[in-house]
C-alpha cells in the first residue's frame, strides 16, 4: 500500500520541535476531522471557529501555519489574512485558505499563500502544509 501522506511527524522530530497548525472554520466537523489528520501527523493543533476567536489565540499561542475557510461569521478568512498581514509579529506566518466557492477570484487581493478548493483531498493539503512548513 503506497502511502502518499507521507508522515510530517518525522520532520519535525528531525528538527527536534512540533509544528502548531491554527485550524479556523465554523463547520465543526471540518475541524474535528482536520484536527484528526494533522495530530495523526504529529502536529499540535489549535481550532478556532472564526477570524476572531483565531487572533485571540495567535495572540497567545502563535501557530506555525494557519488554515482557514473564507467564509465565517463574524470574521471571515480574508479579514484574518489581512490583518495577520499587516502585523510584523504575523505577517510570516503562511496561510492557507480554503472554500467550497470554486472561484479564488473573488478572494481578490488576499495576500494568503495558497487557496484549496473543499472538499480538500487530504494528501494533496498534508503535501501542501508539509512544503510550506520546510521554507519557514
Amino acid at each position: 500500500m503506497s502511502d502518499d501522506t507521507t508522515s510530517i511527524v518525522d520532520d519535525a522530530a528531525v528538527a527536534g520541535k512540533t509544528r502548531r497548525i491554527l485550524v479556523v472554520d465554523d463547520e465543526i466537523d471540518i475541524t474535528a476531522i482536520y484536527s484528526m489528520l494533522f495530530e495523526l501527523h504529529g502536529f499540535e493543533v489549535l481550532t478556532a471557529a472564526n477570524g476572531r476567536q483565531a487572533l485571540g489565540l495567535i495572540g497567545t499561542e502563535p501557530p506555525d501555519i494557519v488554515l482557514s475557510d473564507c467564509m465565517m461569521p463574524v470574521m471571515d478568512g480574508i479579514e484574518l489574512t489581512r490583518i495577520l498581514r499587516s502585523d510584523p509579529k504575523t505577517a510570516e506566518i503562511p496561510i492557507i485558505l480554503t472554500s467550497a466557492l470554486p472561484d479564488p477570484e473573488r478572494l481578490g487581493s488576499s495576500k494568503h499563500d495558497l487557496f484549496i478548493q473543499k472538499p480538500a483531498n487530504f494528501s494533496a493539503l498534508l503535501k501542501s502544509v508539509k512544503r510550506m512548513l520546510s521554507k519557514t
